[in-house]
């Protein structure tokens, strides 16, 4: 498909970045190659985090040489799915934290202890998600655990299982080609599973500790305070097809249009 090659190089930059001008279609055979490359590991559950990190600096070093890390507005617009790759929000994946430490302390009892999951229902959205067209969302999948806290030891699923939604929006640096700033606006909790006995336990679980959640479907909605926090998201690699993004704490999500 002729999207699948589309890009912007750094000739092309003055004119497109920015504007809704049309440039030249024009392929970077190795870079296209290697986005592909990326994107087929990233989907393998058995590829090693080792090779996954060398493949997408390989991809990051291929695109700032041909000038493709940087916002296109003809390129960003639309909507893509993905899933972080590597840096402190892949970690979280990996490791038993604190129901607090996923929602800005917002989701109670901040100290429960959750672990993770990577399955359909996790990742990384961006594109139109109601009233806006700017959205960025990342959804985590996790099961509710009981964990001594010694390193190495075995996290035990106790049966409760939910989903929680990041809802942001983002906008474009006015001085960095490169950047989009994100600011959150909301929060989303949900039970994994609408079965009337895992929503029952859902409910004894945390409806005692979050007074405003929905005690018929065990969702529970928190607006952020107007000074929400914010971060931003650097393009390493912007295509019809694929983006690759670094935040501002070095997680790199490898994103594909939808």
């Amino acid at each position: 498909m002729a999207s699948d090659c589309r890009v912007v190089t750094q000739a092309e930059g003055g004119a497109a970045a920015g504007t809704t001008g049309g440039a030249p279609p024009q392929s970077t055979d190795e870079l296209l190659a290697e986005v592909g490359k990326l994107a087929s590991l990233a989907h393998d559950p058995a590829t090693d985090q080792a090779a996954l990190d060398a493949q997408a600096e390989r991809v990051a070093q291929l695109s700032a040489a041909a000038g493709t890390n940087k916002v296109v507005a003809e390129l960003n617009d639309g909507s893509f799915k993905g899933y972080t790759l590597s840096g402190r929000t892949a970690e979280r994946f990996r490791k038993v934290i604190d129901l607090g430490t996923m929602s800005f302390k917002l989701y109670q009892p901040a100290d429960l202890k959750v672990k993770m999951t990577s399955t359909d229902s996790s990742g990384v959205y961006k594109g139109a998600d109601g009233s806006t067209s700017q959205a960025y969302v990342v959804t985590a999948g996790f099961n509710v655990v009981e964990w001594d806290g010694q390193e190495g030891s075995e996290a035990v699923p106790t049966g409760v299982s939910g989903v929680s939604k990041a809802i942001s929006e983002y906008r474009l640096a006015d001085d960095n080609q490169a950047r989009m700033f994100i600011t959150f606006k909301r929060l989303r909790l949900s039970p994994a599973s609408d079965d009337p006995e895992h929503l029952a336990r859902w409910l004894d679980l945390l409806l005692p500790h979050n007074p405003t959640m929905d005690p018929k479907t065990g969702v529970l909605e928190v607006d952020l305070p107007s000074k929400s926090p914010e971060g931003y998201l650097d393009a390493l690699v912007m295509t019809e097809k694929y983006q690759l993004l670094q935040g501002n704490y070095g997680s790199r999500t490898l994103l594909e249009r939808i």
